[in-house]
């Protein structure tokens, strides 16, 4: 699975208006009473002491002091980040199969209404992997904690973090970082170097970053592993062994023994169970699973800004990243919707299946009841 981003922008004015857009609303009065108008939002500047404004600004020394390798340790810091997509994304829904994603989720409202920027313009169409900013390189984040869809949109509704890059940089800097981790392939380990040059009215800043995380398997973590009466969640119902209905003629024709469970349910590990009045043989998907993919992530940045009056710069800011997974677990086994010859037809179970015999004497014993 590889992911990447293209980001290219050019602006002939490095001014960035981050401030709420403007609406008016009038409100329909009596005759002897004046119009009313209410301005909710405006685009006019004003100083930070005029407005009081819900932003938390995470800085350059904050982000070092945190020892946060990654975007996603540092947006788990946050104490008003909710759940997010990065630790694993194998078991989550909302991840919709972007295992190595990673989401901001402003106030648990969703990462849907949280809009990400980059330097003060949109990251990415719709729901921006966070994964892809450039950690290397990011200076400080400016999370807006109040809705701002009068300015940007409804994805906007629960917030905006703006992820802004270092403007002091001036030579070359490098970091590595390893963590390990108990049980998992190797550990987890990161990478990047950094430079930055500044003079004659031209800057310019370069990075490159590499992230690794190690596979991690369920069989590590023996509370991933629960009996279905503490934890039915990691049970499926539509297994093998599962649930047969058995007739005495071949094709299913003849007497029906009715719908039974594989009487090798419960020795195999199976849990013997029903949905709704159906017997089932529940059977525990998870050890098929792993918690953590291996996963690989390179993010390339550069940024260059040239003066050109005292009022006027010219910037070109350019961003590669990409996200790759060698491998991908996933669970053994789904329900089968058709037979071998297509809807509608059976299945056949050889005498060489394992639980042939003990099926086989089950209904024998059912045949001589009959």
């Amino acid at each position: 699975m590889v992911k990447s981003r293209w980001k290219f922008a050019a602006s002939a004015l490095a001014l960035a208006i981050a401030a709420p857009a403007f609406g008016q609303s009038v409100q329909d009065t009596p005759p002897e009473v004046e119009n009313e108008i209410v301005v909710t939002g405006t685009y006019i500047q004003g100083t930070a002491k005029d407005t009081a404004i819900p932003l938390s600004v995470v800085s350059q020394e904050d982000i070092e002091k945190r020892g946060s390798p990654s975007v996603l340790d540092l947006i788990k810091t946050l104490p008003i980040a909710g759940p997010v997509l990065g630790d694993t994304n194998q078991f989550n829904a909302a991840a919709n199969v972007r295992n190595g994603g990673g989401t901001i989720n402003i106030r648990s409202l969703g990462a849907q209404r949280t809009l990400v920027l980059l330097n003060g313009r949109r990251f990415a169409a719709g729901t921006a992997d966070t994964n892809l900013l450039p950690i290397a390189a990011i200076g400080r984040v400016e999370v807006l904690k109040d809705g701002a869809a009068a300015t940007y949109g409804s994805d906007a509704i629960a917030g905006v973090a703006n992820f802004i890059t270092r403007t002091n940089v001036d030579g070359l800097e490098g970091s590595v970082d390893y963590r390990y981790v108990p049980g998992s392939d190797g550990g987890d380990y990161s990478g990047s170097l950094l430079y930055g040059y500044e003079g004659d009215g031209v800057r310019v800043l370069l990075s490159g970053a590499y992230q690794h995380r190690a596979e991690l398997s369920v069989l590590e973590r023996d509370w991933v592993l629960q009996p279905y009466l503490t934890s039915p969640a990691g049970w499926s119902g539509t297994g093998n062994p599962g649930a047969y209905t058995a007739y005495s003629g071949p094709g299913g024709t003849g007497t029906s023994f009715g719908y039974n469970i594989d009487a090798n349910c419960t020795a195999v590990g199976g849990f013997s169970g029903f949905a709704g009045t159906a017997p089932v043989c529940y059977y525990q998907y998870m050890p098929f699973d792993n918690l953590v993919e291996n996963t690989d992530q390179y993010q390339f940045y550069g940024e260059v800004t040239v003066a050109l009056s005292d009022s006027i710069d010219f910037r070109v800011e350019a961003l590669y990243a990409s996200t790759k997974l060698p491998d991908y677990r996933v669970t053994s086994g789904y329900l089968a919707s058709n037979g071998p010859t297509g809807p509608g037809t059976s299945f056949i179970v050889p005498s060489s299946n394992p639980g042939f015999n003990t099926f086989l004497a089950l209904f024998r014993h059912l045949a001589v009841s009959e």
